[in-house]
């Protein structure tokens, strides 16, 4: 696993083998100067890419600018990466003093309390977030109290190479098409390219792809209680979807797939052996960077009357509520999320800003790729499902879960029913 790490404004690239450990307490402090009244460091990780890191430096360049006692040490990595890292820090008494947060997770590490609650921090005026969208606040909280403050909105969307689907005779994704055009597309593509490209990466493997897709039929993969809001049968439906397209050459085969973690450099599309993936809109600029070729972006498809995409919390910011400077880890929340030139900087590396007064300033000077995502969220905006509370207890889990069970699927190890059922049973265990 890879993780990026950055000290004293430089940026080096370190290897970490990491095992993913249980959450336990007490917690120890954070940071290691400032006691005396001196200068103050903070630890600073996110999970990200190269592209991301490139803008969330030079936005923390401007932190430091605006508060020179105060220094940040980033660090970041791809999504399980960073996780796993950032259970064993936590367990290891070192967590960092901020951390980009996940909805899947959120929860989990409130309520093992390994978060601060940032209630005090707004009331006191150094944490603002008059100027957030409000449907996007409640998925930062748990209970009344607020662990997470979201940095930008995002949807899901389908990431496409227009010159391979124009030379397939494939027309680009509206509104109105459905999975069986899916179906029908990846099916060109693979044949008008020998075979040599699948036409869309495999979206079974990801628990986010199925809530859209339960989405469109009035339900989510959690209740607003906290349950499971699925059974064996609609996953089943849904992983015998992708079988079809899969076995109709029009997702990616097994092998792309399961090596799928969340990264760029992993991605189906960014290795060339597909034409399109499944994607949040706020990955679009660092695939293109990557891909090097231009790409677009169309709606996710559906059979039903519903897109089922959200209009949610992309990334949130969390304190850690062992910080040893809780006051300047609130800060620098508030900056990246509230400054104006920082929004500037990161444009829509984390999806369009949380902030509407940043996000306003930021959408006539975005840069061409960037715009791209302004105009896509712009253009699906009416359709937009809100922002869902928090996931219960246990959500990160059944995430993984969720993807090491359809390794078997899509391996044949294992028919789409009984997986199904495998996973129904483990995820509800998970959650207690």
């Amino acid at each position: 696993m890879t993780v990026q790490v950055r000290s004293g404004g430089r940026t080096t690239r370190i290897a970490a083998s990491l095992l993913a450990t249980l959450l336990v307490l007490p917690l120890a402090g954070c940071g290691d100067e400032g006691d005396d009244g001196g200068p103050v460091t903070l630890d600073f990780a996110w999970w990200g890419n190269d592209a991301r890191a490139e803008v969330t430096e030079r936005a923390i360049d401007l932190f430091e600018k605006k508060y020179p006692d105060v220094k940040v040490n980033t660090s970041f990595g791809a999504f399980d990466a960073y996780f796993q890292k950032l259970s064993t820090q936590i367990a290891g008494g070192d967590a960092p003093d901020v951390v980009q947060m996940d909805r899947a997770y959120l929860r989990e590490y409130a309520e093992r309390n390994a978060l601060l609650d940032l209630t005090r921090s707004i009331e006191d005026g150094i944490l603002k977030v008059t100027d957030i969208s409000p449907s996007l606040l409640p998925a930062g909280k748990v209970g009344d109290a607020t662990f997470a403050v979201p940095m930008g909105q995002n949807t899901q969307g389908v990431i496409y190479d227009p010159a391979i689907w124009q030379q397939a005779g494939v027309s680009a994704p509206t509104l109105s098409w459905t999975w069986d055009d899916m179906l029908a597309a990846g099916a060109r593509v693979s044949q008008a390219t020998g075979g040599k490209v699948a036409g869309f990466g495999d979206f079974g493997y990801a628990i986010d792809w199925f809530d859209v897709w339960l989405n469109q039929r009035g339900k989510s993969i959690y209740t607003a209680d906290g349950k499971l809001g699925f059974g064996a049968a609609e996953l089943t439906e849904f992983w015998t979807l992708t079988g079809r397209l899969r076995d109709g050459r029009a997702l990616a085969p097994a092998a792309l797939t399961t090596q799928l973690d969340g990264s760029i450099q992993n991605s189906s599309l960014i290795k060339k052996g597909v034409s399109a993936e499944v994607n949040y809109d706020s990955s679009y600029t660092a695939l293109v960077g990557a891909y090097g070729k231009p790409l677009r972006i169309g709606p996710v498809p559906s059979d039903t009357d519903k897109r089922g995409m959200l209009a949610q919390k992309s990334m949130s910011l969390s304190v850690a509520r062992a910080s040893k400077h809780p006051k300047e880890a609130a800060q620098l929340v508030d900056f990246l999320v509230n400054d104006v030139e920082a929004g500037k900087v990161m444009g829509v590396s984390r999806g369009l800003p949380a902030n509407g007064k940043v996000r306003d300033a930021i959408a006539p000077i975005l840069p061409a790729n960037d715009k791209v995502v302004y105009d896509y969220e712009q253009s699906v905006a009416a359709l937009l499902l809100p922002t869902p509370p928090a996931q219960p207890k246990g959500g990160g889990a059944v995430k993984a879960e969720f993807q090491r069970v359809y390794d078997e699927v899509i391996f044949g190890r294992l028919p789409v029913d009984k997986a199904a059922e495998q996973l129904v049973n483990e995820a509800q265990g998970q959650l207690g």
